[in-house]
């Protein structure tokens, strides 16, 4: 009797002890009970406890199985032992421990909480949805719970529903700096980036020593335009948590944006020594080789980035972009075909009942080419349906709906429908034998500089009466002055900026008098040229108010068609101008689009099309230089007419 009693009061003595922090002396305590009796459950059970607690997951699930076996109706066995197992990633043993738990305590929220975990590790969130939205009926002020309820609805897109639960955790534990950091995750998606900033800062001031805290701010800021201000919190990142990669690879990012490319370089290696199997920074690190033209180098980060992630969208279409950029077309289109599958892709992939195309034989076949990306490569590669035609196929396309009254001039046998999504009924016929975006049949009629041979100047063909009444009336407000379009810039999603050139660079050449420029750059531009121009009794750049190329491509394609001469960024205008056959001059920067290739003066797609290339990066001076001596060249016989003034119609 004395030695049960003692044995009671020693559990009582370790338990307290336990309870207090103090684990080495309760664990010490714990074993003395266990030399005396092997078989206490409840010891074996609270030495696993103190076993989990040390990180020692192996010992502790080992424990409080022998726990079990000698006592299993007890619901906190299979709780902790639940714990242990999810450390361990046993999540379904983890997830029938839970359940043996609940079948002795139904009512259990810690239990319906380790079960919730347990499934969402198992990425079956519907299921973890309902146990979370259990334990919090049975205890409402767990923010934990509410933490992870959030996680799986933002997981699900129901952001909405994520804030409130991330609120409520909030509200239930104030300084709770884990739910105000997945907060400002779910309102930055929601594009509330201010509120959002506001979410991590109140994350950094409960813990302000937690660097992923400071580096999600540094990148909405980054999102934010904010740059110096992310700059700051990446490297409070670092200095924090020097060996996190993380904050490294996002301090790359906005050195990158900055143009502080030498300084990107090293934010990325610093990344890579750190975590040599991460792959963004290795792609990260290839982007800004690439626009150093250190092409060799950057195609090496691409192939290391896929290496270590082989399925990782983005290092293999930007390989695809640098190697069609070398002129390495078999692979290149090989590898572009992941663009697809990469985040920041323009088009949204559509999905098509027919067999994909793969380079068969076309004869008496049917084929349905839909349209991707935009306006500008819809375009360009149209080029490509003539070579569809020879084969003596049937094709069915989609394009934008403005371009299809050129389109249909251009094609007259091709049937042709406004792209949409989900895609007109008749593109969704199960009769038509294949299906193809546009932009892959490159891989199978261009896969090497032969394939681009053409017999004509044009493809596309604007519509000849818009065309004339056009041209007669810009002759007349000019004179005999050649007819000169020009546009400066780009609404490309990625480089419109780097493609795009300050109005101001312009003024040398609308400076002449011997020709007569004319606007074709689209959007809203009336305040930029009256503000570079109107002011200026030497220049004049004619706004024609009754062509808006953004609502009516058949009319700008008359435009164009009307002019001697286009001089534009590399924008969908030139696009338009190549397809057309007129002479056209391109302004690429120095790393340009794949499509341009390198060091050509010409270009594989367009034969009436002209190349100015920048000779250093974001130098459009000397660009600008060698075109007015291009126009000089060009015009040495143009009539020259002293007064001039801005004109709108």
């Amino acid at each position: 009797m004395s030695l049960s009693i003692n044995i009671k009061e020693k559990l009582e003595e370790a338990i307290a002890l336990h309870l207090d922090g103090q684990v080495r002396q309760a664990e010490q305590i714990y074993k003395q009970i266990l030399r005396i009796n092997s078989q206490d459950a409840e010891v074996l059970h609270l030495l696993g406890v103190v076993a989990l607690q040390a990180k020692k997951y192996e010992v502790a699930v080992e424990l409080i199985k022998h726990a079990i076996k000698i006592d299993s109706q007890q619901s906190s066995f299979f709780n902790n032992l639940s714990l242990a197992l999810i450390k361990q990633g046993k999540l379904e043993e983890a997830v029938h421990a839970c359940q043996q738990a609940l079948k002795l305590e139904p009512e259990d929220a810690g239990t319906y909480y380790n079960l919730g975990i347990a499934l969402q590790k198992l990425e079956k969130l519907d299921e973890a949805l309902i146990i979370y939205q259990k334990a919090i009926k049975i205890q409402p002020n767990n923010a934990e719970i509410h933490n992870n309820l959030g996680a799986i609805l933002w997981k699900q897109g129901k952001l909405d529903e994520s804030i409130q639960a991330y609120q409520n955790a909030i509200k239930t534990q104030p300084n709770y700096a884990e739910a105000y950091n997945n907060l400002g995750n779910a309102l930055q998606e929601q594009g509330k980036l201010d509120e959002s900033i506001q979410a991590y800062q109140n994350a950094i001031k409960t813990q302000p020593n937690y660097a992923g805290y400071y580096s999600n701010l540094g990148n909405i800021l980054q999102e934010q335009g904010k740059l110096d201000e992310s700059i700051q919190a990446h490297r409070n990142a670092i200095k924090i948590q020097p060996n996190y990669a993380g904050p490294y690879n996002n301090l790359g990012n906005v050195l990158h944006e900055q143009g502080k490319l030498d300084e990107s370089i090293q934010a990325y290696q610093n990344a890579i020594k750190i975590q040599p199997n991460y792959a963004e920074p290795h792609n990260n690190l290839g982007n800004v080789l690439r626009e150093q033209g250190k092409l060799d180098e950057s195609i090496q980060a691409y192939q290391n980035a896929i290496k270590i992630q082989p399925n990782y969208a983005e290092p293999h279409n930007n390989l695809g972009q640098t190697l069609l950029l070398t002129g390495n077309l078999h692979q290149g289109w090989k590898e572009y075909e992941w663009r697809w599958e990469c985040k920041d892709f323009s088009s949204e992939i559509r999905y098509f009942p027919q067999v994909l195309w793969e380079g068969s034989d076309l004869k008496d076949k049917s084929i349905l080419v839909w349209a991707e990306q935009g306006v500008g490569d819809q375009i360009m590669f149209a080029s490509m349906l003539h070579d569809l035609s020879h084969m003596e196929a049937n094709i069915i396309t989609d394009c934008d709906i403005r371009l299809i009254p050129l389109f249909k001039r251009a094609f007259p046998k091709i049937q042709i429908f406004p792209r949409d999504n989900p895609p007109v009924q008749q593109l969704l016929d199960t009769n038509i034998d294949y299906q193809i975006p546009i932009g892959s049949l490159g891989r199978w009629l261009r896969s090497t500089t032969k394939n681009f041979k053409v017999k004509n100047q044009s493809y596309l063909q604007a519509c000849p009466e818009k065309s004339a009444k056009l041209k007669k009336k810009y002759k007349k407000l000019a004179g005999n002055k050649p007819l000169i379009g020009i546009s400066w810039k780009s609404r490309n999603q990625n480089f419109g900026e780097a493609k795009s050139t300050p109005l101001k660079f312009w003024i040398p050449i609308l400076s002449r008098q011997d020709c007569f420029f004319i606007n074709l750059q689209y959007g809203n531009v009336k305040q930029e040229i009256e503000e570079h121009i109107s002011n200026k009794s030497d220049i004049s750049l004619y706004l024609d108010n009754d062509i808006d190329p953004l609502e009516n491509l058949d009319d700008f394609a008359a435009q164009v068609a009307a002019l001697d001469l286009v001089i534009s960024t590399s924008n969908a205008t030139v696009h338009m101008a190549g397809a057309l056959g007129k002479t056209v001059w391109n302004l690429l920067r120095y790393m340009p689009s794949w499509r341009w290739m390198l060091n050509k003066r010409d270009t594989l797609w367009y034969p009436s099309m002209k190349l100015f290339r920048q000779n250093k990066i974001r130098d459009w001076l000397s660009t600008f230089t060698e075109v007015e001596l291009a126009l000089d060249r060009h015009l040495h016989d143009a009539p020259q007419n002293n007064n001039r003034a801005l004109i709108s119609a």
